[in-house]
C-alpha cells in the first residue's frame, strides 16, 4: 500500500516544454519517487520579440516509509 503526497510548483523556460521540465528537474534534487505531474496553468511574458513560458504544475510523489528503532 502506497500514500501520495502532492505538491505545487512553478517553472519557466523559453518553450512550456523547457518550463515544465525545469519544475521537474528542480523536484528531483529534493523529492524522492516523483510518479506524475498535472500543468494546472500555463502563462507567458513577452519581451521585445521574445517569449518567456512560466508553468504552474502539480507534482505527486509517494511517500516514504521509514522504520525507526
Amino acid at each position: 500500500m502506497s500514500v501520495q503526497k502532492a505538491i505545487d510548483l512553478s517553472g519557466s523556460g523559453e518553450t512550456i516544454q523547457d518550463a515544465v521540465s525545469e519544475a521537474l528537474d528542480r523536484a528531483r534534487e529534493t523529492v524522492e519517487g516523483i510518479t506524475r505531474f498535472e500543468v494546472k496553468d500555463i502563462t507567458g511574458l513577452v519581451e521585445g520579440p521574445s517569449a518567456m513560458y512560466q508553468v504552474e504544475i502539480r507534482v505527486w510523489f509517494n511517500v516514504l516509509e521509514r522504520m525507526h528503532g
